[in-house]
């Protein structure tokens, strides 16, 4: 049972905006694919664990900080005697095994978790003991992606590969009952999380994106449009221009956290459409701060 949700990360919102609405370089669309990558097998992990109803409380995405050390942890099961640290890899091909780094053949290769897991591991032993509890705490690497293959690795590795994920989760035993302890437990390490952790944003300027409501379907911008469905030039799906608004609304909010919503802006934003219309939805969507010219939305 999920005590704390798995969100999209912000910075990959921002870049699936940006890749609407501007070209951005080889390097940053590379760095993009990496963190859609690992977001798709942290989600496939969440599904694994839907699937098989465990009970114990999951704690996900937490970025957390202990004696000036920040910490990540994909996931973290809280048990009524142990804690269970997952890393979540999507990485897929085959790979050899070894103690610093998987090769492939072709002589690329990936760094070897195990060395990140640890110091995540001792990092959340710290805060525990700082925070009063001493509890046990388990820590695996689990492989999601089916497409992975590791030779060589050591049996008392604490990896889970794509082929044990499905007996992991069913031997886990349901506890008898979530007791209080376990519950204020995940309040506490909840109320650790930093949700505004310093990232590195990508740099980008409101006048050299391009502007329009954009189709669900094939992403293509339309800077006219007209009624209450519009058809795209590329694909001819039919777009309801009321949602297409509303969410070009939210890729502003998520590009430009900091501007005001006012209407002439998000006219502006969305291309050549009825003002009228964006003005409602702007009133219905949002509140209404200040009166007349200097009114804006939030």
């Amino acid at each position: 049972m999920a005590y704390k949700d798995r969100i999209k990360p912000e910075l990959l919102r921002i870049y699936e905006v940006l890749l609407t609405r501007t070209k951005i370089s080889k390097d940053a669309y590379y760095y993009f694919l990496n963190l859609k990558k690992g977001f798709d097998g942290e989600s496939l992990f969440d599904e694994y664990t839907k699937q098989f109803k465990i009970d114990h409380l999951f704690l996900n995405d937490l970025q957390l900080e202990v004696r000036n050390s920040s910490f990540q942890i994909d996931a973290l099961m809280i048990s009524t005697k142990v804690l269970v640290l997952y890393e979540i890899k999507n990485f897929e091909g085959l790979y050899q095994w070894g103690k610093e780094k998987f090769t492939r053949t072709s002589g690329t290769f990936l760094e070897n978790p195990t060395m990140q897991l640890e110091k995540t591991k001792v990092r959340l032993e710290l805060l525990l003991l700082e925070k009063g509890y001493s509890l046990k705490v388990e820590a695996y690497v689990i492989f999601v992606n089916p497409e992975f293959t590791l030779l060589g690795a050591p049996r008392d590795a604490n990896f889970i590969l794509p082929s044990q994920i499905l007996g992991h989760f069913r031997n886990i035993q349901a506890p008898a009952q979530l007791n209080t302890e376990q519950i204020k437990l995940a309040e506490m390490l909840t109320n650790q999380h930093d949700p505004i952790y310093p990232r590195k944003n990508p740099q980008y300027n409101y006048s050299d994106l391009n502007k329009g409501i954009i189709c669900p379907e094939c992403g293509t911008l339309s800077k006219i449009y007209s009624g209450y469905f519009h058809s795209c030039n590329k694909c001819e799906k039919k777009v309801n221009v009321k949602k297409a608004i509303q969410s070009s609304i939210e890729d502003f909010r998520t590009l430009f956290p900091e501007d005001k919503l006012t209407s002439s802006r998000i006219m502006d934003w969305c291309g050549c459409g009825n003002q009228k219309r964006i003005y409602r939805i702007l009133r219905h969507d949002y509140q209404m701060i200040g009166k007349n010219r200097g009114s804006y939305y939030g």
